[in-house]
Order: C-alpha cells, then structure tokens, then sequence
C-alpha cells in the first residue's frame, strides 16, 4: 500500500511551482516602484501634470539625493531628514505632516494653483487656476498671522532676484510668471531670496515655532520645482541648491510628504501582507498551509485493506516477531535461542531423565510424542531448524516455518493433539 498523498510528478510541480513563485515575488519586490506606480493630475509628488512635482523627486534621485516619498504622518524619519511639505490643502494637512517630526530641516511650499482634470489624458490638468488667496492664507497662518500674502497679476515677469550669498552660489536668475510672494516682519522670517516685491524663500524665525526641527524654510511659489517651471535652468539650479543647503551637503535624507494631499496611509502588517507583491508570498504561504494540512489529514471511508490480514493467537505473534529479528540480522541466532529454550521447556515439563542430553534426549522425546499421538518426530523439526540457522545464508521465509513447526510439537507434546 502507497501511504503518499502525491505522486512524484505531482511533488514535482508543487515545488517547481514554490520556486517560481518566490522568485517572482522576490524580483517584484525588488522592481516594486517600478510595477506600481500612483498617477494623479494634481500637485503632487504623484502627478506628471504641469502643476505636479514628479520631475522634481526624479531630479532628486539622480543628484543622488536619498529621496522617499512618504505615506506616513509620525514615523519612518531619521534625525537627519529633511520634510518636505508641497502645497498642502489646509493648514490642517500641514500641521499633521509636521507633528511629531524631529529633523534637520523642513520645507513649506504654499499651495497656489486648482486644476481640472482633462477628461481625455486622465493624467493632466485640462485647465488651471489661481486658488483663492484665503485658502493661501489658511496655510500661513499656520505660521503666523501676521505673515502677508503678495500677488502680482499673471503677465508679471518675476526678475532681479537677490539671495542670500553665504547661503547660495546661484548664477542664473529664477524664472517667475504671475509670482506669489510673501511679507512679514524681521522678527518673524529671515528673507534668503526676494526682489522688491516680496519674499520668495524665507526661514521662519518666530521663537517657539517647530522646536523639534532645527530650521524651517518657507517657500512662497510652487512654480519653481512644478513639471513645468524645471524647464528652466535657473528655476532647477536654485531648487537643488535649496535643497543642498537644508540637507548639508546631502547627509540629511529627504522626506517628501505626501499625507497632506489624501495619501496618507498608516503601517499595517496585516495590510501590507495583502498588498503587491507581498500578496504573492502571503498567497505562497497560505497554499504551503494548505497542502501541509491536506498531507496531514485521514483518508475518508472505510480503512483499506492490507495485503496481509492481521490474526490472532501465539503462532502469528511468533511468526511477525521473527520477521523483525531477520529484519534486524538477529534472525538466525533468535531461531537457535528459540529452538534450545522450547526443547529445554518441553524436557522439563515431561520430567525427562537429567542425564539425557542431545541426540539421546531427542531419542526419548520422540518415543513419548509416538506414545502421545503426535504424526511427526521432534527430532526432524529440530534438526530442520538447526539446519536454517548454521545455514551460511539465512531464509526467512523457511526459519518462520521451522519457529511455527517447533512451536506447534511443543503445544502438542505438552497438551496433546486435540
């Protein structure tokens, strides 16, 4: 009888099947930003539209900048990242992104633009406008109320930029149409990048505010590091500096927070099991605890019936007990223990003479089985017997023929043959 659940060929695909499928999982997971990839039109890190950012964080990563786009709002940060937070929908939004995060630096761009989605590319804007100045001025008064917000009219060519030397090496001018500007007292920013105008970028030096983070930047128009304001060389040369500035030198990492535009998205181990390509290795492990409890389970029905039927009875338990001593190799010396005792009991029980020994107690024994009814010498099944077990190769089949034999004479020497 086959106890084996599988046949080999099927054992085989099974595990075939397991490799594969780790192998893919663990290539998915290696290429996953690639596989999965967030589309959005907005103004986002997400988004290839003109107002998103995505052109920014790719320009990052291959300045070799250590960029990742975040998901979560109170963890997942060294103390040495920098967050940045792009035009966030509330100051809400900006305030949760910030909570609890201790790091270098930090970077606030105000929001400025609302777009419509074209309905035909799903991933651009059909149409953009100015958001309305008290939205803007939501977001900075997270800051400061006393924080002004300064707009020109969208034909205005924003030019003669002055920046702050000990912080910046620049050598083309920021490229602005329409600039949004801010204003404030000394004790509230320090200007790093204006005109006449206004404020571009600022570091926010109100006492008391954002004590965790070393310094915080405030960068009035997004259409610096927007897909369509890198095009200009100036525009992404100050970005990069800006960026070199609050991460000095590249040490720091970058966060850029995505939570505040209704990406946010909290650990969960259970969650992430389910998601690609962890999916796969959950999938992996469910099929491997399947099959392990389908090996494991009884068959249904009736039991199968074996080859051999089981009895009952002392001649049966001789016969399976010398199968395992062959088994073992102990077969032959077991018969020859088995002989002597059952001749030496016999003897015993019928009061054989003490002096009789071998051939001549066989000699006695034989006359009391004739004596007693038996059709068959001792002698000869004895002496068979002998025969197996001085044999130079041993047959198991014969030596349990030879036990049965004795252990019947030995039943009806001592009992009789009824």
């Amino acid at each position: 009888m086959d106890d084996r659940i599988f046949s080999k060929r099927t054992l085989f695909w099974l595990i075939l099947i397991g490799i594969l499928s780790f192998a893919g999982a663990f290539i998915a997971s290696v290429y996953q930003d690639k596989l999965i990839q967030l589309s959005s039109y907005g103004a986002n890190s997400y988004s290839e539209s003109a107002i998103g950012h995505k052109a920014f964080t790719k320009l990052l990563k291959q300045l070799d900048f250590r960029v990742r786009i975040s998901q979560q709002t109170r963890s997942g940060f060294n103390f040495s990242d920098v967050k940045l937070v792009i035009e966030p929908e509330s100051e809400t939004g900006l305030s949760d992104a910030l909570s609890g995060f201790s790091g270098v630096g930090s970077l606030i761009v105000l929001p400025k633009w609302r777009a419509q989605q074209d309905p035909e590319i799903r991933k651009w804007v059909k149409l953009v406008e100015l958001r309305d100045p008290s939205q803007v001025e939501n977001v900075i008064d997270y800051i400061s109320t006393d924080i002004e917000l300064v707009r020109s009219g969208l034909d205005v060519q924003a030019e003669n930029f002055t920046w702050d030397t000990e912080t910046f090496t620049l050598n083309e001018q920021i490229t602005l149409l329409g600039p949004q500007l801010i204003a404030g007292d000394s004790d509230l920013i320090r200007p790093l990048v204006y005109n006449d105008n206004g404020v571009l970028l600022a570091e926010v030096i109100k006492p008391g505010f954002l004590y965790d983070i070393d310094r915080t930047w405030i960068l009035s128009d997004p259409d610096v590091l927007s897909n369509h304001g890198l095009d200009n060389g100036g525009n992404a040369a100050f970005m990069i500096s800006v960026l070199d500035a609050l991460t000095l030198n590249k040490v720091g990492g970058v966060i850029v927070d995505e939570t505040s535009h209704g990406f946010a998205s909290e650990p969960s181990l259970w969650r992430k099991m389910l998601e690609f390509p962890f999916a796969v290795v959950t999938l992996i492990a469910l099929c491997s605890v399947l099959l392990l409890a389908w090996s494991s389970m009884s068959r249904f029905g009736a039991p199968e019936k074996t080859d051999k039927a089981y009895q009952a009875g002392k001649e049966f338990l001789i016969g399976n007990t010398a199968e395992l001593l062959a088994f073992g190799g102990h077969g032959a010396l077991m018969l020859r223990h088995y002989v002597d005792r059952s001749l030496h009991s016999v003897a015993t029980n019928l009061h054989a003479p003490k002096e009789l020994e071998g051939p001549a107690l066989l000699v006695w024994l034989d006359r009391v089985g004739h004596a007693r009814g038996l059709s068959f010498k001792g002698s000869d099944v004895i002496k068979k017997a002998e025969q197996h077990y001085t044999s130079n190769s041993f047959n198991v089949l014969a030596a349990i023929k030879s036990a049965q034999d004795i252990h019947r004479w030995k039943q009806e020497m001592l009992h009789g043959t009824g």
